[in-house]
């Protein structure tokens, strides 16, 4: 993808040049190839952004109304007790690990800011040991945050089952390694790291002394068996660990436009990055801190999404596999991730718009040639627009 913007500003002032190795976000590159669409008068089936159509639930919309202030006063890095404490007791719910709200709990403004100004923490842009890996293809924000932080950018390609298996790396990376990103569920294939896997993830970090993170945004959305999390692994949690973990409400709640995320782990480095934190002042306000707690607090709603989310699956796999094509990995999150005829995502992708069907090619999740043989499907359309989606690709298939 072309960089975005930058290279064609003609302004005289000078920007940072780093702006110009990014490639055009994602988003951007497949907004413009369905408003094209739209344009043109055609119907578009959009399985692109991971943002799906199905409202909030209306508690949390009540709770989000009822909470705003008169005087809605600056809201603190590390917030109001409430969406904390409701963390805590989503984790020992859910994980069966004990978090102290007080210290080892940051709320954020969704989890792509975290993720992005992670970097910071860690990245010293004048040494030599300024390495950041991330699995790829991947979140295309690890990349640019590691970018823009002066970090050096150290893809991971991934294939097979798409499980990050980062002791397999050099040591002589290891060595230059400030902080490592693992994703699991991973975007874009839906792959699932195991808990042995996980434990030896982190081993590995622990010896090279690199900061762990584990972006586990899509933990709740899964279809045969619940995912493991970094935070159960013995030790993850101890005082100088080097572990964090990522959630966001966005994919469990339907929750998106709040902008409502967890970094929970290391008290030691939760400390540091909320330390890190006040200096730009990110901060979610505190209305949606408390829509974020009640949603926390909720796990029935969270069970109805998964289970629709599973009936699209259902729907959209069984009938790629009837027409020959072959699921890969899409064992959690709500992706699907499909080899494409001939190796080529690209020209999949492009013969799927024939249909009006918006897709990602596997190319827009990659720094390397990893998973460019690959489309993914977001299970974005509802129930019906599936059936509809279905049937106008049977037509070219």
């Amino acid at each position: 993808m072309p960089a975005e913007g930058v290279t064609r500003y003609a302004g005289r002032v000078r920007l940072n040049p780093r702006l110009a190795a990014l490639p055009t976000y994602p988003t951007v590159a497949i907004d413009r190839v369905r408003d094209a669409l739209l344009a043109a008068g055609r119907t578009v089936y959009d399985f692109g952004t991971g943002d799906p159509i199905e409202p909030t639930p209306p508690f949390i919309r009540e709770a989000l109304r009822w909470s705003i202030a008169d005087n809605c006063r600056y809201p603190t890095v590390l917030g109001e007790p409430g969406v904390r404490v409701a963390f805590a007791g989503y984790a020992r719910r859910r994980l069966g690990v004990t978090l102290d709200p007080a210290t080892e709990i940051l709320p954020t403004s969704g989890s792509k800011e975290a993720v992005f100004h992670l970097p910071l923490l860690v990245v010293d842009p004048n040494s030599p040991d300024r390495t950041v890996i991330f699995p790829d293809p991947g979140y295309s924000v690890y990349y640019r945050g590691a970018v823009l932080a002066g970090g050096h950018p150290c893809p991971q390609p991934l294939s097979g089952d798409y499980v990050q298996r980062i002791w397999e790396l050099p040591v002589e990376v290891l060595r230059q390694t400030r902080l490592a990103w693992i994703n699991t569920p991973h975007n874009p294939s839906g792959a699932v790291t195991s808990l042995d896997d996980l434990r030896r993830t982190w081993e590995t970090c622990r010896e090279h002394d690199i900061l762990l993170v584990s972006d586990e945004c899509y933990m709740d959305v899964w279809f045969d068996e619940a995912p493991a999390s970094i935070l159960q692994v013995p030790g993850a949690l101890e005082p100088g660990s080097g572990v964090l973990a990522i959630y966001s409400l966005s994919k469990r709640s339907g929750m998106t436009g709040y902008r409502a995320g967890i970094v929970a782990g290391d008290r030691l480095a939760i400390a540091a990055l909320r330390g890190l934190r006040t200096n730009p002042g990110l901060a979610p306000q505190d209305f949606v801190n408390t829509a974020a707690a009640a949603a926390w607090s909720d796990d029935v709603h969270a069970e109805e999404r998964r289970l629709l989310f599973g009936a699209k699956r259902k729907l959209l796999v069984d009938f790629l596999e009837s027409v020959g094509l072959t699921v890969t990995a899409s064992e959690a999150s709500f992706y699907v991730w499909v080899r494409a005829p001939g190796g080529d995502g690209d020209a999949f992708a492009a013969r799927l718009l024939e249909a009006g069907v918006l897709t990602n090619p596997g190319s827009f999740f990659a720094v390397t040639a990893a998973g460019r043989d690959h489309v993914r499907f977001a299970l974005v359309p509802d129930l019906d627009g599936c059936r509809a989606a279905v049937e106008a690709m049977r037509a070219i298939l």
